[in-house]
């Protein structure tokens, strides 16, 4: 058994989520419900092997031996009933790195990115850094669930989008796409000659339902790249690893006039022990915030009934709805800093229609998570009750 009710420390050490809080109008001291890492110690097999690692002298450039790429290999399938090819895979620094190389890679400078807002606000810096033009297809908000309006997005399809961004599950408002969702999204690209470029840095965090991946949908695969890691699964984005799953070897091809780098040894290392020996810790860690996401739902229900919980499916990321504080997002960011010591991530950030909402990180100990609804709940009182 692991301890996730275990409090680890990590202030004085370079966590930006303790340590660099300059964006809530002070250097740290906040408790953080923020940025998308978790509090928890991460696979004691995974430390191991990179101490084991660091026993020889010399870390210089790097290429993963054959045994990663196999680990990855085997998580995939036992986990998610899929097996991509270990030539499928391209190892890089991160996700939005990968997709940023990708949209270079497949889309000429100035074709059309489409995402599904609000999603993780860095999608909007890849493709708008990497020369695109960003669509923007809201997703569809009702009874505090977000659904995709099919219609609207292959009317945006018809009008030339060649690429398609998606988030699964999906960042920051917890849905897992069924695979009738999955599958549609897929046949419409198909249909359209799309590529479609899925970040799965969040599989292994479907609560409710196991995700889709759109690595499934053999269909799409000339048009398909996968996106996964190790940063939020096994709490280690601080090793910037992650991992590109390319079915069409031409799109592979294209990345080498990229000069894209990939990870360092430790990353490599660090892989391989997290997909070999990370499924009991895996499995615990989601139950452990499956008691999370209760606590929240049944805390916001009983003290602070006019703010609204997202229905919540997966990620260790929660969407609440605050507009009953007649407030902006960045009005509540700031009070919520200022005056109650909370530093949680701006809904405004993800989207130009979710203004009022905010995203909160469970990926902590329960006792933190009910000190920071204990927290709001007082802000509650003075502003809304």
């Amino acid at each position: 058994m692991y301890d996730f009710d275990k409090a680890i420390d990590r202030r004085g050490t370079t966590s930006i989520k303790w340590n660099k809080q300059y964006a809530f109008g002070q250097k740290d001291g906040l408790l953080p419900f923020w940025i998308a890492d978790t509090d928890f110690a991460s696979v004691p097999e995974i430390l191991d092997a990179i101490k084991e690692r660091c026993n020889h002298p010399v870390i210089g450039y790097s290429e993963p031996l054959d045994s990663v790429y196999t680990a990855i290999q085997g998580w995939w399938e036992r986990r998610h009933q899929w097996k991509p090819q270990t030539d499928w895979m391209l190892l890089s620094y991160g996700v939005v790195t990968g997709i940023y190389f990708t949209l270079n890679a497949v889309v000429p400078k100035g074709g059309k990115v489409l995402v599904f807002t609000p999603v993780y606000d860095p999608f909007f810096a890849a493709v708008k850094n990497s020369g695109h033009t960003l669509v923007d297809c809201p997703l569809d908000h009702k009874d505090n669930y977000y659904s995709i309006n099919f219609q609207a997005f292959e009317e945006e399809l018809k009008n030339g989008v060649e690429a398609v961004v998606i988030c699964n599950p999906h960042n920051p408002i917890g849905r897992v796409w069924t695979d009738g969702e999955m599958e549609h999204i897929v046949d419409l690209c198909v249909q359209y000659g799309v590529y479609l470029l899925s970040d799965e840095i969040h599989a292994d965090f479907g609560m409710t339902r196991p995700y889709t991946t759109a690595g499934r949908f053999e269909k799409i695969h000339d048009r398909l790249v996968v996106y996964t890691a190790i940063s939020k699964t096994f709490n280690m984005a601080g090793l910037g690893s992650s991992c590109m799953m390319i079915p069409n070897q031409k799109i592979s091809d294209r990345y080498d006039a990229c000069w894209m780098f990939g990870p360092c040894d430790l990353a490599f290392t660090a892989m391989e022990a997290a997909y070999t020996h990370g499924d009991a810790w895996v499995d615990q860690q989601l139950a452990y915030l499956e008691g999370n996401v209760e606590t929240v739902n049944s805390f916001v229900a009983e003290h602070m009934p006019g703010v609204q919980v997202t229905k919540h499916e997966g990620t260790f990321l929660m969407w609440l709805d605050m507009t009953c504080f007649g407030k902006s997002s960045q009005e509540l960011t700031s009070i919520l800093a200022k005056e109650y010591g909370l530093a949680l991530g701006d809904g405004s950030h993800y989207g130009t229609q979710a203004d009022g909402f905010m995203r909160l990180n469970i990926g902590c100990t329960r006792d933190t998570l009910i000190k920071g609804l204990e927290q709001m709940a007082m802000m509650y009182d003075k502003y809304v009750k």
